[in-house]
Parts: C-alpha cells; sequence; structure tokens
C-alpha cells in the first residue's frame, strides 16, 4: 500500500451518550380493506423472558416518513399481543407500512417478537407471518435481493415492497424463468421509508406477469429490507415470500486493484463477483493517508457509495485514505459504485486495518 504524508489539524468533540437500542423490522403491516374483496389486519405480539419489565416503542413508516405511536411496557415473563396494530396504535384506518420496534439493547435477547398479517373474510381468517428483522441485518450496496413471484400468475397476484433502513438506491430487475430481463427501473427511497408496490409487476415495472417471474432488487447504495406476497385470487390466502441475499456475476470488468499505484493490478476480482479476491492492507498511521486505484475497463465512472467521511476520490480512479487510527486491527470493507456505458454495479473492497 502506497502512503503519502501530509499534514492536518483534528479536533474531537465530546458528545454525551445515549442509552442505545436494538431495533427490529416489521417490513409490512396493514390494515383496511384491499383486492378482492379483501379485508386486512396485523397483529404483533411480544414474549418476555426477562425478569424485569421491557419498556418497547412503536414507529410506525411509510411512503410519508415515520409516526411515533404508542409504546407498550412488557411485564416480567408475560406475553401481550396488539390487535389490529397498525389501527389501534397508529390510528390508520387504511394503509401499509412497515413497523419499527425499539428494545433496549439490554433486553433485546430476552424479547420474541411474532408478526401475523391476516385476510379477514366471510370464509374465515387467511394469514401470513412477517418476521421482525434485526435492522442490522438489512441488505447493503452490492447485494441482490430476490423475491420469487408466484409459479401461476393466473391463480396468484403478487405484491412486493421494500423498507429502507437508510438512504438507498435500488435497480429492480423483472427476470422471466427463462432469465430474461423483461423491464428494470432504478428507484431511491429515503431513510426510515416503507413503500408496496402492490401488483407491482404491473404498477412498478409496467409488464404483463408470467409463471415464476423473479425480482431482482439489486442495491446500489444504502440498506435496505424488502419482501413479498403471493395472494391467491380465489381464496385471499396470502403467502409471505422473503427477499433472499445473494450476490450476482457483474456486467461491468473490474480487474482489480493497484495497491501501489505502478500500473499493475495487485489484487483481482478473478470469478468475476465483484468482489476483491482478498482484503488489502489499510494503514491508520495518523498524517500517511492511503493511496490505491481501483481498475474497470472501458472508462468507468467511479464513485465512493456509503464511504466513511475520511475517504475520497482524487481521481478518475484513484482513492485517498486515511482512517481513524481506532479501526487499527479491525476489518472492513469498502464500497464502489462503477458505471460503464450506462452499466452500473457496485464493487466491495474488503480491508485490513493496519
Amino acid at each position: 500500500m502506497r502512503i503519502r504524508n501530509f499534514i492536518t489539524a483534528a479536533s474531537i468533540a465530546v458528545l454525551p451518550f445515549a442509552a442505545s437500542a436494538a431495533t427490529f423490522i416489521v417490513p409490512a403491516a396493514g390494515t383496511g380493506a384491499g383486492a378482492n374483496g379483501s379485508q386486512w389486519q396485523s397483529e404483533l405480539t411480544f414474549h418476555s423472558t426477562s425478569a424485569n419489565p421491557i419498556s418497547i416503542g412503536l414507529v410506525f413508516h411509510d411512503a410519508g416518513g415515520a409516526q411515533q405511536g404508542d409504546g407498550l411496557t412488557l411485564s416480567p415473563r408475560s406475553t401481550t399481543t396488539l390487535s389490529d396494530v397498525v389501527k389501534t396504535r397508529f390510528g390508520r384506518d387504511g394503509g401499509t407500512g412497515g413497523i419499527e420496534i425499539n428494545v433496549p439493547d439490554a433486553f433485546a435477547d430476552r424479547v420474541a417478537i411474532t408478526s401475523r398479517t391476516f385476510n379477514a373474510s366471510a370464509s374465515g381468517e387467511f394469514g401470513q407471518d412477517i418476521p421482525a428483522i434485526d435492522s442490522t441485518g438489512a441488505a447493503s450496496a452490492g447485494d441482490v435481493i430476490v423475491l420469487q413471484a408466484p409459479s401461476s400468475a393466473t391463480n396468484a397476484r403478487f405484491n412486493f415492497g421494500i423498507y429502507a433502513v437508510s438512504d438507498a438506491a435500488v435497480r429492480w430487475d423483472l427476470v422471466r424463468a427463462d432469465g430474461t430481463v423483461a423491464a428494470s427501473t432504478t428507484q431511491s427511497y429515503g431513510a426510515g421509508t416503507q413503500m408496496q408496490y402492490n401488483q407491482g409487476i404491473t404498477s412498478l415495472l409496467g409488464a404483463t406477469e408470467q409463471d415464476n417471474d423473479a425480482l431482482q432488487a439489486t442495491v446500489t447504495s444504502g440498506s435496505v429490507i424488502a419482501y413479498g406476497s403471493a395472494i391467491n385470487n380465489q381464496t385471499g390466502d396470502p403467502s409471505f415470500v422473503p427477499g433472499i441475499r445473494t450476490r450476482a456475476d457483474i456486467r461491468v470488468n473490474f480487474v482489480g486493484v493497484d495497491v501501489n499505484e505502478d500500473g499493475t493490478p495487485d489484487i483481482l476480482d478473478a470469478n468475476h463477483d465483484g468482489v476483491l479476491d482478498q482484503p488489502i492492507d489499510i494503514y491508520t498511521t495518523v498524517g500517511y493517508p492511503n493511496y490505491f486505484r481501483v481498475i474497470v475497463n472501458g472508462g468507468a465512472t467511479l464513485e465512493l457509495v456509503d464511504a466513511p467521511r475520511d475517504a475520497q476520490l482524487i481521481d478518475a480512479e484513484t482513492v485517498q485514505y486515511a482512517p481513524n487510527a481506532l479501526l487499527k486491527g479491525t476489518t472492513g470493507e469498502l464500497k464502489v459504485r462503477a458505471t460503464v456505458n450506462g452499466v452500473t454495479d457496485v464493487l466491495t473492497i474488503p480491508v485490513n486495518y493496519r
């Protein structure tokens, strides 16, 4: 790794520490009428294994942003169910969004959270479990989330949606059963917003549903949680479709990283998955930033994605990075968005901090 000397002045702000909380996201919850005469509601159930009371905060998120709701205090070793939670805790007569659940860190592993959304029909209730997902497990830049649509486009409709843990951009690709990409669109989402696309293959992508369609949501910045719901058109019975995090072969020609700036790539992306085959060493010596080149063939435009403030591109392909000395002995990664001839992929560079 090539290191250059520079002189800088730094100031450190001393800030008060607040009690931290674990954040879980139920990506879809709703209340009110739906398609084909369906009538939806969601319930949340909490069970405590603690000998102490636990205060839990609830926030509803939709396309308009966040709405604080009435929280609850979970008694020791008790179970509490919040019925029709979107209506009773957030005052909505109709609508769909995500629910943010905040649990003090000390109790994060002492609360079991169950979510159920169901259609209350004349024939009975037809429901699906929708898991509460730890926000730290959200998909991030470079991940491809797969949502599998119904095997029969005639018998079932497919809704899908997304919750943005942070400001995010996502490329949605509709992939037919034979691997053909039938439609694509890129959407941006503000942090803390939730968007559901009812019959989204038509409403978002402008295409007609076919059997065994799949949605690929490629995260190009930020972090998100994606989900789907397949609903039988005759019975109104829904099935939850989890978003499966994957990696995909990239379309740009990422050669590797030149850590010595001598014109030769030192570490390669030999398997062409967009992830450098081994970490680069980044030194945390104060006053000596690191420099390395990201090599992408074809005249790529590069941008750092969700980068730390002490990393920057100083020309078309050279990164300057002067990390905080507190990172020494840890690992991490840098992400670079590369665009060549209108095609964009996210490249991941693993880092060892020395």
